[in-house]
Order: C-alpha cells, then sequence, then structure tokens
C-alpha cells in the first residue's frame, strides 16, 4: 500500500511538471552502469550474498526535456530510461560461495533538479539530485546452469523507487547544441519485497558513466 501511494504521487507529480511548463531543451544520453544488491537481507534477517565478485557494465539509454527554471544556473528535467543491469553475486552454502547472476531489464520515470555551481557563457559544471521510478519488464537469475525467470515467477520486486545524485560538465557548442559527461550514483529505497512471497529487503546500487546531447528548441532566458 505505501509503494502505490509513493508511485502514484510521483507519477502525478511528473504528469504535473510536463503540462504546466514548457521545455526549453530536449536531451539523449547513454553510457555503462554497473549494479550491485547493498544491504541485502533474507527473509530469516541474514545476509547471504557474496559481493566480491567481478562488476558488470552495460549500456544503458535516457532521454527527455530539460527546464529552465532560473537564469539557466537551476534546470528541471523530467526523463525516460532504458536500463539494463547484470549483477555477479553468489550465495553461500555452508562456506562455500556458489556464483548466482541476476540479469534485469529496468525502464524508468525520473524527474528532478540540475544546479550549475560553475556556469560560464561555454562551460557549465553541474550537481544534480533526481528521482525515479523504475518497472521491472524482464529478469532471470541463474546459478549452477538453473536459469529462474524472475519476471514470469513472480519472484522479484518489480517496482523500485531510487534517488539519484552526481556531477557533468556542459559545454556549449554553439546556440543550439552543447554536449555533456554525467556520472550518476543510485540507490532504490529499501523496502519489504511486496511483489513476491519472499520477504527479503534490499537496496538497488547502481554508478554509471555517460556522455550525452542537448538541444535548444527555445530561446532561453
Amino acid at each position: 500500500m505505501l509503494k502505490n501511494k509513493i508511485k502514484y504521487s510521483f507519477l502525478f507529480f511528473f504528469t504535473g511538471i510536463i503540462s504546466t511548463i514548457n521545455a526549453q531543451q530536449i536531451f539523449i544520453e547513454t553510457g555503462f552502469e554497473s549494479a550491485n544488491f547493498k544491504n541485502y537481507v533474507n527473509n530469516l534477517g541474514e545476509n547471504t550474498l557474496d559481493v566480491n565478485y567481478t562488476k558488470s557494465q552495460e549500456i544503458f539509454i535516457e532521454g527527455g526535456f530539460r527546464f529552465n527554471l532560473r537564469k539557466n544556473r537551476l534546470k528541471c528535467d523530467v526523463a525516460l530510461s532504458y536500463n539494463k543491469y547484470k549483477i555477479n553475486t553468489g550465495f553461500y552454502s555452508g562456506k562455500i560461495s556458489i556464483p548466482l547472476t541476476y540479469n534485469l531489464n529496468y525502464v524508468a520515470l525520473k524527474t528532478g533538479i540540475n544546479f550549475a555551481i560553475i556556469n560560464e557563457l561555454d562551460f557549465k559544471l553541474q550537481v544534480h539530485g533526481h528521482i525515479s521510478y523504475d518497472w521491472l519488464i524482464a529478469g532471470t537469475s541463474s546459478y549452477k546452469n538453473v536459469v529462474n525467470d524472475l519476471y514470469r515467477e513472480n519472484t522479484f520486486d518489480r517496482t523500485l523507487l531510487r534517488y539519484h545524485r552526481g556531477i557533468s560538465a556542459e559545454y556549449i557548442i554553439s546556440n543550439k547544441i552543447s554536449a555533456y559527461i554525467n556520472y550518476n550514483v543510485a540507490d532504490s529505497f529499501k523496502d519489504k519485497n511486496e511483489d513476491s512471497n519472499i520477504e527479503e529487503k534490499y537496496s538497488l546500487h547502481t554508478n554509471a558513466f555517460s556522455i550525452g546531447l542537448l538541444f535548444n528548441i527555445q530561446t532561453t532566458r
């Protein structure tokens, strides 16, 4: 129930931003992202995951609209993203760690703000904070040649509410286009898995590096 309330509040806020503000820019970015389960607890209150495996980098893509809130220094954006995660982990059987791999696909709605701590005519250094609501659209786990379809079997949380923070550097190429590089860290709010019978808790933690392009569609003031 709490997750549903948060979800609908987020969607209402997201829709309100789109319907009340005219965008000045559109953007598209892509990059590489790694993921792991942070602070995992199973239904017995124990952390049985081995997190000492190599992290995989997967490609993601994101696009959306950006709005100027104040003097091109404070901006708001709304976006849609597709994220694919491969999580290499393991679970302990006694003292033996058995390799376990998750392949997860999400689509997400995301909104937040960007603030330029350096705001020159041709260069911006920005910090950002965002909230996203993520839907699992496909997922499997595999170990010892056993593959489980997490989505069809409903044994994995299908929705996440995540908070993002990071830093980006933007270079203004012309009055029509800019390019930027971005670093982003995100964590999902830790709650009980409400979408399956496994009463586990965890936070999905991600690190991402990306490059993007901004296109001016209105004159900013």
